[in-house]
């Protein structure tokens, strides 16, 4: 009977151990993320996270830090059925749209037209893959940098000028590089003419296109960076760094691969460079190209790095389709992905060959203020070609 005694004692101390730990658990889960509203007098916070323990008034969040507490709620199997006070049901389709997420905001009328389909779409991720090369042709030759480009159905003049200069694919100083264009769609009915029968002649001749099934607005940008990082997960095994910008960059690739040194994936695990930009706030000015209403956001911006171009390592792109799994999406790319690094308390580095708002008047035309540069923003396709044709050129002299 002692011995019977013995073991009931045991067990039961094990399993208050157990339960102890997974309160321990919950908490400090839950506790781990950072919240937009640290300057904000409605909220409890011990080092720049909410007590999610403590009372608290949901209905005086903006909406995208109440969607985030109740992403965390849902993903919490203790804390899953505590969410009625949220009054927030997620569409169970990306058909469906997500209207109870629009009833939470008094202004949403105001909204602009886009910013409004974004907030009703948002909580769909699952676009398929409309267009995309073959598995062995995505990353032939074992491609170790992989240059991803942001583009859109209409920029078959900005896709081509890249495609004769720096986006060229094959060896750059030893290095392996393939270059993909990224697209979503546009529709006829957002005053888009017809593109699919010349986008499908493009296919065809130059099979780097990787177009998804979703509306290809500024908006939807953060979607676009991670349905590519989705499918990057399944594909281009052999690439070790990434570079991941826009159509209107020039960019030094030989410069870039110089920056990137050893291709290995011991020597740049936990890599995101590019032109950091830190204590940034949202804009609310209703015209502006980065308007983010109050009643969407308040605070300032976790430092995340200019939209023009951004070098990350393959860990890191993993690392962040995960932690985007877990937030909100964000209406502004390169805002979303410092939201996601935040989450993972990762750091973006600052580089300065990086320059994400164009160079000085008088610089432009100066071939050799470009040598050192690893990416200069908003350029034409007549600026790329010519700068391509100037810096490659056996006559310059630097």
């Amino acid at each position: 009977v002692c011995v019977g005694e013995r073991y009931l004692k045991t067990y039961v101390w094990l399993s208050c151990v157990f339960v102890a730990n997974v309160i321990v658990y919950t908490v400090v889960t839950l506790s781990r993320r950072p919240l937009s509203l640290q300057a904000s007098g409605r909220s409890a916070f011990i080092g720049g996270h909410l007590r999610l323990w403590q009372h608290r008034d949901f209905h005086g969040l903006p909406l995208w830090d109440l969607l985030l507490l109740y992403m965390d709620r849902l993903e919490n199997p203790i804390l899953r059925n505590a969410t009625s006070q949220f009054n927030l049901t997620l569409p169970g389709t990306c058909g469906e749209s997500f209207h109870e997420a629009s009833q939470k905001l008094a202004d949403f009328s105001s909204y602009p037209s886009h910013l409004q389909a974004f907030i009703l779409s948002m909580h769909c991720r699952d676009y398929p893959l409309l267009i995309g090369p073959a598995d062995d042709e995505a990353c032939p030759n074992g491609t170790q940098l992989l240059v991803a480009v942001r583009s859109q159905m209409a920029n078959f003049d900005r896709r081509q000028a890249i495609r004769q200069t720096w986006g060229r694919t094959g060896l750059v100083r030893n290095v392996t590089v393939q270059t993909l264009f990224l697209l979503g769609k546009q529709g006829s009915g957002d005053g888009h003419p017809d593109l699919e029968a010349l986008l499908e002649l493009e296919r065809q001749k130059n099979r780097d296109l990787l177009l998804w099934d979703f509306q290809d607005t500024f908006y939807n940008l953060s979607l676009k960076d991670i349905l590519f990082l989705g499918w990057l997960r399944g594909h281009c095994p052999s690439v070790e760094l990434i570079f991941l910008g826009d159509d209107d960059v020039f960019l030094r690739v030989e410069t870039l691969v110089t920056y990137g040194g050893n291709f290995d994936t011991i020597t740049h695990r936990g890599l995101f460079a590019g032109h950091v930009i830190q204590d940034a706030a949202p804009v609310h000015d209703c015209k502006h190209k980065y308007y983010v209403p109050e009643s969407f956001y308040q605070g300032t911006y976790p430092p995340y790095v200019g939209g023009g171009g951004i070098l990350l390592s393959r860990d890191v792109a993993t690392r962040l389709y995960e932690a985007s799994c877990h937030l909100p999406l964000f209406p502004i790319g390169n805002i979303f992905l410092g939201i996601c690094l935040r989450e993972l308390t990762l750091v973006p580095l600052n580089h300065p060959g990086f320059w994400t708002f164009n160079m000085e008047a008088e610089g432009q035309e100066d071939l050799c203020a470009y040598k050192e540069l690893i990416l200069v923003d908003h350029r034409t396709p007549q600026d790329i070609i010519r700068l391509w044709r100037g810096l490659h050129d056996p006559a310059l002299a630097c």
